[in-house]
């Protein structure tokens, strides 16, 4: 029985990964190998990432089901970029994703700014589950504002980095779910 099951999972997962298609794969190259990974802007000038470039350009052409596969089969900047990109297109599977690194820790250092963390992919996923939720807090503030150029401005930059498609009431019942996990996971 169990090896029925194991083949049946095998033959799952290569099905999920003939379906990304050769342009996401192309895409996907320059990160196959890469074990760490950077926010859009790193060092102290806060120059442009090539790295978080190229999952840009990735996450234009993936749809959801390639970013789920890679957040759970590629390199680690692209597990730790696809399951931030599930959270940034609200679908319910970054919890999934989240609670997997949760009990299999996969420990990768991430550059955030200047400031670099040796940590477990479930804990920066954790990191920008709250940095999104006062990126929207401050997205909603700027929406009630009257439409000066610098509003419009900070308004067009939350949406070039992906959240407009997160309400704070997503968010919450994101933070619900991972402090119910955690809690069932220290009870252990």
């Amino acid at each position: 029985m169990k090896v029925k099951i194991s083949l049946l999972f095998l033959l799952a997962i290569c099905s999920i990964r003939a379906q990304v298609s050769h342009k996401v794969k192309a895409l996907a190259k320059p990160l196959e190998n890469i074990s760490y990974a950077e926010s859009s802007h790193i060092g102290f000038g806060g120059e442009k990432s090539i790295l978080y470039g190229y999952f840009k350009k990735l996450s234009a052409a993936a749809g959801a089901d390639d970013l789920y596969y890679f957040a759970r089969n590629g390199s680690n900047a692209l597990r730790l970029y696809s399951g931030m990109e599930l959270l940034k297109r609200n679908d319910a599977r970054f919890l999934n994703v989240y609670q997997y690194y949760l009990y299999n820790p996969l420990i990768m250092k991430y550059q955030d700014g200047c400031v670099g963390r040796k940590d477990n992919i479930a804990v920066h996923l954790k990191r920008e589950l709250y940095s999104a939720k006062e990126i929207i807090a401050i997205r909603d503030s700027l929406l009630k504002e009257k439409r000066s150029d610098v509003i419009k401005s900070q308004l067009k930059s939350i949406s070039t980095i992906g959240y407009g498609k997160l309400s704070q009431k997503h968010i919450a019942s994101y933070i619900k779910e991972i402090e119910k996990t955690e809690s069932g996971k220290a009870s252990l």
